[in-house]
């Protein structure tokens, strides 16, 4: 499965490697093997984990045993904030994407490092907004652009602002599994776009001829102005 999401900063990123390595250090490392379960919705375990290498798919199956896709985790980046800090259970399901080592830390443990190194109240604070902000303007989206334009933002979610052309990696199914609607509605978004000469389909991966022809149509579409990130 393809995950499509925004780089971002990590909690390796925002952290001197000192600190990182305490972190790291006061936890223990787990290897999965591909596909393998890492945490179950409703889990309550508490502790922190963080992803030393491969990648992590988050989601839920629904009780019809349809999948939705909500994020790919990568190398640096953590999860189990809400059972440290607000004692909630788990809300997603976590899978390995391949060989994926993870490194988890007892709660007790992270909690003496928390309170001893501000900095690490810093980066979690800002890894937190972070999110909150990719989860903020994915809903907006959902509720204000027509699915074609919401395909056509989501294909460009990783492509740099210059690119004149890119191929992106990814199936219909992956795209429908990230937006939470169907694969036909989905594949019907794309005929429309690949009308408009937007995309061209093909097996395994979607060309977009001219992603600066691709963002105007969102533009067209999107009544507020755009946000230039720093």
């Amino acid at each position: 499965m393809k995950v499509l999401r925004e780089k971002s900063k990590t909690l390796r990123d925002l952290l001197e490697p000192a600190v990182m390595d305490k972190i790291l250090t006061a936890g223990s490392v787990r290897s999965y093997s591909d596909g393998q379960v890492i945490q179950e919705r409703g889990d309550t375990q508490p502790g922190l984990s963080v992803i030393t290498s491969g990648q992590v798919v988050a989601g839920n199956v629904g009780l019809d045993g349809s999948l939705l896709a909500s994020a790919l985790l990568r190398p640096g980046e953590t999860f189990g904030e809400f059972t440290l800090f607000a004692g909630l259970p788990r809300t997603q399901t976590l899978w390995s994407q391949g060989r994926t080592d993870i490194c988890h830390v007892r709660a007790t443990r992270f909690m003496k490092l928390f309170d001893a190194d501000p900095s690490i109240a810093r980066a979690m604070i800002t890894l937190t907004l972070q999110r909150n902000y990719e989860l903020m303007e994915f809903l907006d989206a959902q509720r204000r652009l027509s699915l074609p334009a919401r395909v056509a933002r989501l294909l460009l979610i990783s492509v740099d602002a210059e690119a004149g052309s890119e191929a992106i990696e990814c199936r219909h199914e992956d795209l429908a599994f990230m937006l939470g609607v169907s694969r036909v509605a989905t594949g019907k978004a794309l005929g429309r776009l690949e009308a408009d000469g937007l995309v061209v389909r093909r097996y395994g991966y979607i060309e977009i001829p001219d992603v600066q022809a691709m963002r105007s149509m969102i533009a067209a579409e999107d009544p507020f102005f755009p946000i230039a990130q720093r």
